[in-house]
């Protein structure tokens, strides 16, 4: 489990946290977590990644066996709310990245903030797109951002990662490693140094 530095923390985040499964050790078994796909295309192609089957029988990166819209999305939160009142974090993960489709992440949120205003958050992401939109996260008041970083050297990065897509133009190799850990380093500062408890992901290849 997680471990969460309480220190700097506001008291909403602190009981936001409490009812976080994959942030707080006692929420486990007593909370659920439901995940949306709402954002089905990627800006990075990691190379131990394969969104060309769906298997119901194994769990990959990248793979889902629907992609709904923001308001199929809403009908399905209402419904497993219904079913599930334990229900406390709603997760938004891709099944490719959260911030390459904003508008449908978005508009997600959105719907379900007014229809439950209580319900917690959370953001996954490989962190490319953070700089553009880490202030828009803080306006939607989500406090809870999961960011893959799976190296801290561009030598190692440059074979995980196949290509990036950023702004319109394709990098590879060294300049897309590079550019790639320079967005997510400076996204996480940023969501960290206004009140966002940052968790950080890493695949093991």
């Amino acid at each position: 489990m997680v471990d969460v530095h309480q220190k700097n923390m506001t008291a909403k985040v602190l009981a936001q946290t409490r009812k976080h499964p994959c942030y707080s050790g006692g929420a486990c078994g007593r909370y659920a977590r439901l995940h949306l796909p709402v954002a089905p295309h990627c800006n990075i192609q990691c190379n131990y990644c394969n969104r060309k089957f769906d298997c119901v029988n194994e769990s990959r990166p990248g793979v889902t066996s629907e992609v709904l819209t923001p308001e199929l999305a809403a009908q399905k939160f209402v419904w497993v709310k219904r079913e599930i009142p334990e229900l406390s974090v709603v997760g938004i993960a891709g099944p490719g990245d959260a911030l390459a489709d904003w508008a449908a992440t978005k508009a997600t949120i959105c719907q379900i903030k007014k229809i439950d205003p209580q319900m917690v958050f959370c953001l996954s992401t490989n962190g490319l797109l953070l700089p553009q939109y880490a202030g828009e996260i803080i306006d939607l008041d989500l406090h809870h951002v999961t960011v893959t970083v799976n190296a801290l050297d561009p030598a190692v990065s440059e074979q995980i990662y196949h290509y990036v897509v950023y702004q319109g133009k394709n990098y590879s190799g060294r300049e897309a490693a590079q550019l790639l850990l320079a967005n997510q380093t400076a996204g996480i500062e940023y969501l960290a140094n206004h009140g966002v408890l940052v968790k950080v992901n890493i695949v093991m290849v």
